[in-house]
């Protein structure tokens, strides 16, 4: 015997025709990996017997995973399992091979009654698993070690999808004294996709018959069938004098039963041999066909009733000789619209038997009606972009769309349906498809129980609308579940939010709107303000941070685009700032200052990179000075962050200047209609204002209001981060936000640790945190209180701070407010 085999996993699933999940079933979930319970026999103690079946499903696999399977403990021992209809025997030192399909399989192979499996386990819909493989292997009495991978033949990426196989106990030693749930542990490795979890796949007792729905059925007001498995814990526990019966809820009967097959076991006729005086029983005839032996019948229209069959021979009757299951094929019908309730149809199990459990769900009625729904609404899309093929991250590419009918049938054929944009946003991709190239009208997005669903085209001047169409067979006996995956989109620059797509067509989808995405701008911008002039050159402005949302936010297209801070009519850029990264790994290779499209000199700020980041950056800019000319009127300069680093989708009136040659910028999107007619940049921030108008200068006078983070600056309302505060008599104030009311620039507010220092013109401030000392150009003033550190800012008492910049002070104490006043220079 060979001890683990390498098998390709095309495999022969006879005994499992039809998958089903029965009432009862049992279910693990870990990162995609499901373990579910398919049969749960009932059994006894002190037996060696079959357990139940589970299905294992993974979704998506990759590869690479192993997991230890594990009875209670070790006074279980397992001699037989069958993986995806491949048996082992463990009884031995060793698992070995027994049976099964274990050569080399190609996608489509003939299994051994000559139909065509081209999936792992076609029943169950695998998605794009063709080519799989595993070893088992024995770990003890209890337990085996299971090891999955595929064979290498395809792209793991593309060709790998959903995968689902069964595990069954077909040969294990239950001990005596066992008793309630027999479970199995899964213990993973850790790094694979086989994760912890349990499952259950028998049960000790629990009456003579398990009752099951192993295939049910959607269905509307023309009804659908129902497959029902009757089981017995032990043999011969069905009888020809008792009765099983199946009760359906109020509006619902019981119409014909159309097939009775038995899944495993025996029926023979019994009789009693009147030639033996001990009266032994014996078999008249082995193997009764199960449609002989089973009697079943519609009583009521609402009661299904099943026994054994009684022979013509007298003194004769069926048994099993073996313990037996079989499966019993029904219809139901809608007998009254206005009692049948909606959901789940619960049918209720009476008769004669001790039998497990009290009831089962047969099935789902509900109306017509098909829904549609984002599979994941939290995606995160940035404004002024669109897919890169080369970038590191997959930018905007936007929820899965997931269409389900309620019952089979809701989608009708031919019918269409419209998913529109809003105006901020334009399809680029749909299933992986450039939505303008000649290959995506037409495609087939997806397919399932009969139904498919073709791409045809966007519609409208605007091509935010994209156009499907149903394709329906007559083999859809369930209800179709299909998915629209790898959609990508482009995006307005500025523009944030949720990004909604309304739903139309004829198709009579149940949702008006779904939301794909969240919109953020690829970097938040933040800024220190300063107070400036019009009319005066060289004026210093606040700094500016700039960080990405997340790494490669800034797409610097290995070097190629830019990020630029564009400046507004009347201001220009006195000298080049200094630029650094201060967290993160972006490169930066050059700094300049470049004209704009009129020619107007030093308006824009220009960052050049070497690479994308790896680790989500922040850039500063500071030494910012400005020249602000008569033309600016008072209030906020407000800086345009944007350039083709953040803005990747062209604008049509920007071409000139934020691309070296815009048809061939056209080209690389090979949708030359992606544009927008809006703005080039994705974020504004104001890091100074005007507060003075030229020529008739006015006096700088700030207002501070106790326990209050807002302040004034000759009106304009500004925010701080530490509130001012009373404390032994005496008003505190954060002195860094003194010294910008005042006119003191962020450039010109330093730290070193243990004393701040702060400079306005000629005069140099400087506060040691802890002491009552402060010094004016050098000279030592001592104050009655001393300066302290809170919440991270140097707070001191307000008449010493505006004493120590030259500023007159007056306190209100009704509106409890400290207004500063700073004669104009």
């Amino acid at each position: 015997m060979v001890k683990s085999k390498w098998l390709s996993f095309v495999l022969v699933f006879a005994m499992l025709v039809s998958v089903f999940v029965p009432t009862g079933m049992t279910k693990a979930f870990a990162s995609g990996t499901s373990y579910d319970s398919v049969v749960v026999p009932s059994i006894s103690d002190d037996t060696t017997t079959e357990l139940g079946t589970f299905m294992v499903g993974i979704d998506p696999f990759v590869r690479d995973s192993e997991a230890i399977f594990e009875l209670p403990d070790t006074d279980y021992e397992i001699h037989k399992v069958k993986i995806g209809g491949v048996l082992f025997d463990l009884s031995g030192d060793q698992a070995t091979y027994v049976s099964g399909n274990n050569g080399t399989v190609a996608e489509d192979v003939y299994t051994n009654n000559g139909t065509v499996a081209k999936d792992v386990y076609t029943g169950a819909g695998n998605s794009g698993i063709k080519a799989f493989k595993f070893k088992i292997t024995k770990t003890s009495d209890n337990g085996f070690k299971l090891y999955l991978d595929y064979d290498g033949t395809k792209n793991v990426s593309k060709d790998m999808g959903e995968l689902k196989f069964p595990i069954e106990l077909t040969e294990v030693y239950v001990p005596s004294g066992a008793s309630g749930d027999i479970k199995l542990t899964i213990t993973g490795s850790g790094s694979g996709q086989l994760k912890d979890g349990s499952v259950v796949v028998a049960t000790i007792g629990g009456g003579d018959l398990t009752v099951a729905a192993v295939d049910t059925k959607s269905f509307s007001d023309d009804g659908g069938n129902v497959k029902i498995r009757i089981t017995e814990s032990a043999a011969g526990k069905l009888k020809s004098k008792d009765t099983l019966k199946l009760v359906l809820p109020d509006g619902f009967k019981w119409d014909n039963i159309s097939d009775i097959s038995l899944v495993y076991g025996t029926f023979a006729e019994m009789y009693k041999d009147a030639s033996d005086a001990s009266g032994k029983i014996a078999v008249a005839v082995r193997d009764v066909d199960v449609k002989t032996a089973v009697y079943s019948n519609v009583t009521n229209n609402d009661t299904l009733e099943i026994r054994l069959n009684t022979p013509s021979t007298k003194g004769h009757w069926y048994q099993s000789t073996e313990r037996t299951a079989i499966d019993i094929t029904a219809k139901i019908d809608v007998d009254d619209s206005t009692k049948a309730k909606e959901g789940d149809v619960i049918a209720k199990v009476r008769g004669s038997y001790d039998v497990t459990p009290s009831e089962i769900t047969v099935g789902t009625y509900g109306q017509y009606d098909t829904t549609i729904s984002a599979t994941d609404s939290s995606v995160v899309a940035f404004s002024g972009q669109y897919n890169q093929e080369d970038s590191s991250n997959d930018i905007n590419k936007v929820s899965d769309i997931q269409i389900k009918e309620s019952v089979a049938g809701s989608l009708v054929n031919g019918r269409t349906i419209l998913l529109t944009l809003p105006t901020n946003a334009r399809w680029y991709k749909i299933n992986d498809d450039l939505v303008g190239s000649s290959t995506a009208k037409g495609q087939q997005v997806d397919s399932d129980n009969g139904v498919r669903l073709t791409f045809e085209g966007l519609q409208g001047t605007d091509n935010r609308t994209a156009k499907f169409v149903v394709h329906r067979d007559s083999t859809g006996k369930n209800p179709a579940k299909l998915k629209i995956e790898n959609n990508y989109v482009a995006l307005e620059p500025g523009v944030t939010g949720d990004l909604k797509v309304t739903v139309g067509g004829t198709a009579g989808l149940s949702t008006d709107s779904i939301t794909l995405a969240k919109v953020v701008n690829p970097v938040t911008v933040t800024a220190d303000k300063t107070n400036v002039k019009i009319g005066v050159s060289n004026q210093a402005a606040g700094k500016i941070d700039i960080s990405e949302y997340q790494a490669g936010a800034i797409y610097t297209n290995h070097g190629k685009n830019t990020l630029d801070l564009i400046l507004p009519g009347g201001v220009k850029f006195t000298s080049k700032p200094t630029v650094k990264v201060t967290s993160g790994d972006l490169d930066i290779d050059n700094v300049n200052l470049v004209s704009d499209n009129s020619g107007n000199d030093n308006k824009i700020l220009r960052i050049e990179f070497k690479r994308d980041s790896t680790e989500a950056s922040t850039i500063e800019v500071s030494n910012i000075y400005y020249d602000v000319d008569r033309t600016v009127g008072e209030g906020d300069i407000q800086v345009k962050v944007g350039g083709t680093a953040l803005v990747t989708v062209p604008q049509d009136h920007v071409y000139a200047s934020s691309y070296s040659n815009p048809s061939d910028e056209v080209k690389t999107l090979d949708y030359a209609d992606i544009y927008f007619s809006g703005e080039d940049y994705v974020v504004k921030v104001a890091n100074a204002t005007v507060v003075t108008p030229a020529p008739n200068a006015t006096n700088q006078t700030a207002v501070f209001t106790i326990n209050s983070t807002t302040y004034t600056v000759n009106g304009v309302q500004n925010t701080l981060d530490s509130a001012p505060y009373v404390k032994n008599g005496r008003t505190y104030l954060p002195t860094r936000y003194v010294a910008y009311a005042l006119g003191v620039s962020s450039d010109n507010v330093l730290w070193d640790g243990t004393k701040a220092t702060f400079i306005l013109g000629n005069r140099v401030v400087q506060v040691t945190p802890g002491s009552t000392t402060l010094t004016i150009n050098g000279a030592t003033v001592t104050m009655d209180a001393p300066a302290e550190i809170v919440n991270g800012r140097v707070m001191v008492p307000f008449r010493w701070i505006a004493q120590a910049f030259g500023a007159q002070v007056q306190w209100d104490a009704t509106n409890q407010t400290v207004t500063m006043t700073l004669q104009a220079q």
